[in-house]
Order: structure tokens, then C-alpha cells, then sequence
């Protein structure tokens, strides 16, 4: 049972600011958390978040189809190397929108109100992840984060499985772009042309294995085989999406009269999709489009999503030594809703309130409490113009917020395993993660934190271990360092 709110601010979400009001009634603030607004945080936690930070996903497309065209004609241009380098350099930067995507999702952290939906909506971007392996797919990740998986946490799971699912960066990190259906009549005349086609698994795999019923299933290779069979068909490659779309369209493969911004949401090409009947778990899906909504219906109902996914959030949110009890509480809401994750994270956080058991937070999880809890000012403000909201010479932000998440090793926009992070606390307590805690810890103290370190362990019930630690420290910098990287920080 979490006593100290300051503590259970950090549990379930990012903790308080030093100006914050705390709550005398905790179970009032638990509800502010579950029922608020979950409107974006605006600049420095005023207002709402600027209309013009934030990009549709037709317009993310269209200006990676911006800056693709520059490239390739400074690419062919007959001019200097360091010239052509430079044209593509500003083409690419006034084309980017993941630089106000990260800045976005540091901002909603450090600034944020309901810091328990933020904690949500990393933890499905992980379950759901969209690895930025190439700089094209960066383009369209923030539009998963935000608009897909941010706006989905309250409904049914089968709406967020659907729209994740087909979304362009999930079609495209895991290949299923350049999957066809071995008889549709896109392979059949590639074939004929001596070229290679025909069905990619890599998203039935993970659509099972990882987002779904787990192997816990025991589901067959034919069973993915015919998952794969369904998905055939679905989506384009990121990086020619534009031109892609224009193509199959003036090629008749899409109906004329679906305009650019219907087909992103919708992106299937009936002449790669697999023709005939297909089972999969001993169910009968027909082709055409309309199988891959039947299929992922079937697969978030199933019991074995319930179970493994109720498994997940419980590590997540309680840690990974968490009872089959625990477990249980919010399975037994999982089934008892259909998987209404409005009441699923509601039963997370009331099971996270009553455990003992302690959770070893994700690095960018731990980055964002010491920023927040020391008050200090990594978010540039009127009076300051470095650090994280330095902004260049062409308004756009810099590249310190993205290059700090590769710093300490937890970057949403790099590449990585479709699995995601690991929720195991053995994968972030080598020396390497506990030097690169150290180096983050230093540059928030360099970032003016209103908290000192005797302030912090005080408040956070820090033990007298940890206290000597802190008072035994030659400077205040020192001082500030060792609350930052004790246990009952890393650890909550």
C-alpha cells in the first residue's frame, strides 16, 4: 500500500512538480487521473498544445513526399557534394515533424496533468512498436503515439487492435507492404517478369505472438500462414507513399473516386490481396477486405489476449514480481467489460495502489520524474534559450530531446525489436545504463532544479541508507546526483 503520495504519483504516472497542489483526498486524484482531459499539454505546462505542432498523418505523408522529391532531384543535380549535402539537409529539416513529436512527448511528461495516461500511452507504444529503423518511417510514428494509440485508450481493445494494426507504420516496420497473395495478380505477373513476390509473416507473427493471443495459443505455422494470407494486400511503403498511391491509382488498383486521405486510414490494394477462403484457429474468413476486421475482432476477444495482455499491464504498472492475484483482479475485468480499456486501466491503477511490490522504472519513466519532481527547467522558457527547447535559426526545435532518449538507451524513434523494451529490471542495471543514469542526472542538475537532494529524499521517504549516501556527498551537485540514481528513485 503506497502511503507516501509522492511516491504513488511516481507508481502509476510522473509524479508531482514542486508547485503542484498535493491532493489531501489520493483516491479523488486517482479519478482526476482516470476521468481528465486528455487534452495535450501546452509549451512549459500552459494552455493547450499548438495547432501547428501537431500533423495529420495525410500531411506527415505529404511532406516526407516533399522531401523525398528535393532529395532525388539534388541527388541528380550536377553540383558540389558539400552543396547537394547541404540542400538535402534543409529539406530534410523543414520537412521533419519527429523533432515536434519528441518535444511533444517530453513535454507531456515533465508538464502533463493526467501523468497516468501518459504512462498509458508509452506502454502501448511499446506493446505496439513501430521501431524508426529508417528516417521516413520517424514521419509517422508520432501519428501511432498520438493520434492512434493516444486517442484509443479509452474504447474497446478491438478498435485500438484495428487501427493499429493497419496503420501505415505498423504495415510498414514489419514488411507486410511487401507481402502479395501467392495467387493474387500482382505475384502472378511478377513471377511472369522474372521478379520475386509473394507473402512476408513477419505481422501475422507479431499479431499473434506479440499484440494478440501469445504462444500461449498454440496456434500452427498454418495458422500464421493464413493470418498472412488475410493481411495480403494492406499497405504501401512509407517512403513512396505519395507516389505509390498515385501510381496504383492511375494503374486502376484503387477505385478513382478514394481520395488520399480515406486510403491512409484504409490502405488496401485488391490486386495483391490472396484470393479464396482461408481458417485460421479453426474459423473460415472469405477474401476481400473485410477479413482482416473479422480476424482481429476474433483475436481481441480470445481469451489467451485477455490473459497475456492483463499479464503485461500488471508488470508494467506493479513490477515483475506481481501475484497471479494481482494478475487476476484485472484479467477478471478484461473479460468481465469484452476489453473496455477505460475499465481495464482503471483496475490497473486501483491493483498498482494496493501491491507491495516495487517496479524498476524504464529509463525515459525515471528521466522524466527527476526532471519533474526537481522542478528543473529542461523546457526553455522566455528567459532561456538552451537546452531542450533551444530552437535553430529556422524555428524548428533541436535535436538534444531526441538525442538524450539515445543517450540513456529508451528512444521511441530508433530502431528495435518488435517485441519492444524489456519490463525485466536485469536489462537496465548493467553499469553501462546505471553510467548513462549518472550522466542524465547530471545534466538536470545543470538545468537549475528548484529541489535539492536532501529535499528529495526527505519528501520521498528516502531510507536512512540512502540518506547517509546523499549527506556524505563532497558537493551539492553530488548530493543531487545520488538522490537521483538511489534506489527509491530508480525504483518505485
Amino acid at each position: 500500500m503506497y502511503e507516501n503520495k509522492f511516491q504513488w504519483a511516481r507508481k502509476i504516472g510522473f509524479g508531482f512538480r514542486p508547485k503542484d497542489i498535493i491532493p489531501e483526498n489520493i483516491d479523488q486524484w486517482n479519478k482526476e487521473q482516470l476521468n481528465s482531459d486528455n487534452q495535450d499539454i501546452g509549451l512549459n505546462g500552459e494552455g493547450v498544445w499548438p495547432e501547428s505542432y501537431n500533423f495529420s498523418l495525410e500531411e506527415r505523408l505529404n511532406r516526407l513526399h516533399t522531401f523525398m522529391t528535393k532529395k532525388e532531384k539534388y541527388e541528380s543535380d550536377k553540383i558540389a557534394p558539400d552543396e547537394k549535402n547541404k540542400l538535402v539537409r534543409i529539406a530534410r529539416d523543414e520537412n521533419r515533424v519527429h523533432l515536434y513529436d519528441v518535444y511533444k512527448y517530453w513535454n507531456n511528461a515533465i508538464y502533463g496533468r493526467n501523468t497516468f495516461h501518459q504512462r498509458l500511452v508509452h506502454f502501448w507504444a511499446n506493446h505496439f512498436t513501430v521501431g524508426g529503423s529508417n528516417n521516413f518511417r520517424n514521419y509517422i510514428i508520432g501519428d501511432l503515439i498520438y493520434n492512434t494509440i493516444g486517442e484509443n485508450l479509452d474504447g474497446p481493445f478491438t478498435d485500438l487492435l484495428q487501427k493499429v494494426t493497419l496503420h501505415p507504420g505498423m504495415l510498414d516496420y514489419l514488411d507486410n507492404v511487401f507481402s502479395s497473395g501467392e495467387n493474387s495478380n500482382f505475384t502472378k505477373t511478377m513471377r511472369e517478369e522474372g521478379k520475386t513476390a509473394g507473402l512476408n509473416d513477419n505481422l501475422s507473427r507479431e499479431l499473434l505472438e506479440l499484440h494478440t493471443v501469445s504462444t500461449a495459443k498454440e496456434y500452427s505455422e498454418k495458422d500464421i500462414k493464413n493470418v498472412a494470407k488475410i493481411l495480403a494486400g494492406w499497405g504501401l511503403i512509407v517512403s513512396n507513399y505519395t507516389r505509390e498511391f498515385n501510381q496504383e491509382k492511375s494503374n486502376g488498383n484503387i477505385k478513382k473516386n478514394i481520395r488520399f486521405e480515406d486510403f491512409i486510414k484504409k490502405p488496401y490494394l485488391k490486386d495483391r490481396s490472396e484470393p479464396g477462403k482461408k481458417n485460421v484457429l479453426g474459423k473460415s474468413f472469405s477474401s476481400g477486405p473485410g477479413s482482416i476486421y473479422k480476424l482481429i475482432k476474433m483475436l481481441a476477444e480470445d481469451d489467451h489476449t485477455a490473459q497475456h495482455l492483463s499479464r503485461k499491464l500488471a508488470i508494467h504498472f506493479i513490477g515483475e514480481n506481481v501475484s497471479k492475484q494481482e494478475i487476476n483482479e484485472i484479467y477478471q475485468t478484461w473479460k468481465a467489460s469484452n476489453g473496455d480499456l477505460a475499465e481495464v486501466h482503471r483496475i490497473t491503477l486501483e491493483v498498482s495502489q494496493k501491491t507491495n511490490v516495487k517496479k524498476f522504472l524504464w529509463p525515459t519513466t525515471w528521466m522524466f520524474q527527476c526532471v519533474r519532481l526537481s522542478g528543473a527547467k529542461f523546457i526553455s522558457d522566455k528567459n532561456r534559450n538552451n537546452g531542450f527547447g533551444e530552437i535553430q535559426n529556422n524555428g524548428l526545435p533541436k535535436y538534444e530531446p531526441l538525442g538524450i532518449l539515445d543517450e540513456i538507451g529508451h528512444n521511441f524513434w530508433s530502431s528495435r525489436q518488435p517485441d519492444g523494451y524489456s519490463e525485466k529490471k536485469q536489462d537496465w542495471v548493467s553499469t553501462e545504463h546505471f553510467d548513462r543514469r549518472i550522466r542524465i542526472a547530471s545534466r538536470i542538475y545543470g538545468a537549475n532544479p528548484s529541489m535539492s537532494g536532501e529535499e528529495i529524499a526527505e519528501i520521498y521517504g528516502f531510507s536512512d541508507r540512502t540518506k547517509m549516501s546523499i549527506s556524505t556527498a563532497k558537493t551539492s551537485k553530488d548530493k543531487f546526483i545520488v538522490a537521483l540514481c538511489s534506489p527509491e528513485l530508480m525504483e518505485v
